[in-house]
């Protein structure tokens, strides 16, 4: 009895599990199917997604307004064309960039003909199913625009010099800095390259920030008293002109053979030592502003004014003037050369379907050309801020630095704001060295 009684209890068992497997399989096939289903429509959504795709898939464009040359027929044009070839919206960036104008009437960034134009495009491109994006400015500012009071736009700084013997009482005016809106100095902003147009009226302004007082080195003469003679490959420039501290006083240097030198010269009576110069004077080329200017310039000397030695080389910085600073040098004749350069065609015009102008030499304007008895620093004006400067901290370069000799000692610089007044003038008993 117990026997049998096992056996059924087996059988019942063995009955159990066929009957689990069959319903196991049963899912089994069931979830296969599934997911056998389940891969078919997504192949049949891929291909689907594929042939048309969704509009979070589709590429999106800069749409850029080019000086101007904007018209509601051209909006509208434009953004049919990018739905029908399957773009899914756009960047509106308004820009420059020297392009010509070619419709009858130039339509300004925020003028109302402007504003009107930008919504007629939203309403299109919403109608479009366009997704739209616009960038925050003209061009690459960001940080400008009319509604912005030119005591709170960027500002430079400028400067000028008072020379006074030491011991004097200093009563006086002092004299004014520039107060040119532009990118240094007071060169104007119409000659600051692909970034410094400016459309209306060019706001001003100026405020003293402080007056200080030093030493100048033992060993800093000026040019204009050791009084060099002036040459050039072709010219006319004068001593004063060519150390007058405006940057906007410029003569041409006439132009030689394409890769021909040109040169101004000062020429001493007696061999003299400089340690750095300043220039004020450069050909201007093409996308400059991106790609820096032509490295044509460098310093010669000679002790003959026969055979000449070039000292150093001018950098490409498009800042209006450039400082050189080069290991102390005595001679008696010192040139500023440049490598005569040929006109380039602009991409811009050829991009505006505009016929250029077949290559000519270039000439150059030169403002300043002034030597230096002491050291100053290398390339100071990019290093100020004039620039977007990335300062190489190799131990080579800072070997390199030449300001060892002629530095002026920050403990002996005098603070002079609070003792100038309002117009300028300052009231001062100087020291005696």
């Amino acid at each position: 009895m117990i026997s049998n009684q096992l056996d059924k209890n087996h059988l019942f068992y063995i009955q159990l599990k066929f009957t689990q497997m069959k319903l196991f399989f049963k899912k089994l096939v069931a979830l296969f199917c599934f997911f056998e289903i389940f891969n078919l429509q997504a192949q049949n959504n891929l291909l689907k997604d594929f042939e048309t795709p969704p509009n979070t898939a589709k590429p999106r464009v800069w749409w850029h307004w080019m000086n101007g040359n904007i018209s509601k027929d051209g909006i509208q044009k434009d953004l049919e064309w990018m739905k029908r070839v399957g773009i899914g919206g756009f960047q509106n960036f308004d820009a420059s960039l020297f392009t010509p104008v070619v419709i009858p009437k130039k339509v300004v960034f925020m003028t109302p003909e402007w504003k009107d134009a930008f919504k007629f495009t939203t309403e299109l491109a919403d109608k479009s199913g366009l997704e739209m994006a616009i960038a925050g400015s003209p061009g690459w500012s960001v940080t400008g625009g009319p509604w912005v009071e030119p005591k709170d736009a960027m500002k430079k700084y400028v400067w000028s010099e008072t020379t006074i013997e030491n011991g004097i009482s200093f009563s006086g005016i002092l004299k004014k800095p520039s107060d040119i809106t532009g990118v240094f100095q007071n060169v104007e902003i119409g000659n600051a390259g692909i970034t410094g147009s400016f459309i209306g009226t060019i706001p001003k302004f100026y405020q003293d920030a402080a007056v200080f007082a030093f030493k100048i080195p033992k060993n800093e003469m000026s040019i204009n008293s050791l009084n060099p003679k002036i040459s050039s490959s072709g010219g006319d420039f004068t001593l004063k002109d060519l150390t007058d501290g405006d940057l906007t006083n410029s003569q041409v240097l006439l132009p030689g053979k394409p890769g021909e030198n040109i040169w101004i010269q000062y020429e001493f009576e007696t061999p003299v030592t400089i340690k750095a110069i300043s220039i004020v004077g450069a050909n201007h080329i093409p996308m400059e502003d991106f790609n820096g200017g032509p490295l044509n310039r460098s310093i010669e000397a000679s002790i003959d004014g026969i055979s000449f030695k070039a000292i150093a080389t001018v950098s490409g910085s498009i800042i209006p003037q450039n400082t050189v600073a080069f290991p102390a040098i005595t001679a008696k004749y010192f040139r500023i050369v440049y490598k005569t350069l040929q006109s380039e065609p602009s991409i811009f015009t050829m991009l505006a379907g505009q016929k250029p102008e077949p290559p000519k030499p270039l000439g150059v304007d030169v403002a300043e050309f002034v030597l230096y008895t002491s050291n100053r620093i290398d390339r100071l004006e990019d290093k100020a801020g004039f620039s977007p400067w990335k300062e190489d901290t190799s131990p080579i370069a800072q070997k390199s630095d030449l300001m060892q000799d002629d530095a002026i000692n920050g403990s002996e610089i005098i603070d002079l704001t609070s003792k100038m007044s309002s117009d300028g003038s300052l009231n001062w008993q100087a020291p005696t060295a």
